[in-house]
Parts: C-alpha cells; structure tokens; sequence
C-alpha cells in the first residue's frame, strides 16, 4: 500500500465523475460502466482513458479500505442525516 496523495485523491474522483457523497458500491458501478465505455475494443474507446478509469478506481479502493471510520454519534448524524431527523420526528409523536 502507498501513500495517496491529495491530488491522486482528487484526480481520481474527478476521472470516475463521482459526487462527493457515495458509496463503494456507486463507485463500482460507475467503474464498470466507464471502463465498458472506454474500452480499447469498444467502438470510441480509448486506451489511454480506460487505464485513467482503472488506476482512478484502483486508488479510490484503495483510500475506502483503508478509511478510519469515526464511531461516533456525531459522525452518525453527519452520516445519515434524514434517518435521525425521522426518527426525532417518530420519537416526538409517541
């Protein structure tokens, strides 16, 4: 494992055209959708942006198993905003 820069962080989000909220499992389907997409034998591929597209996701893999989750009930909060207001919101009308 190295160390990932910011700029091989931001470069990576930009090439894979991720928004900043998301989860593994959107950063995968996005992968495989844009390396079908630039796939050297797909017609309008590209070998240079498919091996982009690869190293982009291979880095943000990379960054999201070795992220620290923070277990706290902030970060929770932060996290998942709509659950705990509804949940406010159900708990205030018993």
């Amino acid at each position: 494992m190295h160390q990932i820069s910011l700029s091989e962080f931001q470069d990576a989000v930009e090439s894979l055209e991720l928004l900043s909220l998301t989860t593994q499992e959107q950063v995968r389907k996005k992968y495989l959708k844009l390396s079908r997409k630039y796939h050297p034998d797909m017609e309008g591929g590209s070998t240079k942006k498919f091996q982009e597209v690869r190293e982009a996701y291979d880095i943000l893999t990379e960054y999201m198993n070795n992220f620290r989750f923070v277990f706290t009930e902030e970060e929770f909060k932060q996290q998942n905003p709509i659950l705990v207001n509804g949940e406010q919101s159900w708990l205030e009308g018993r």
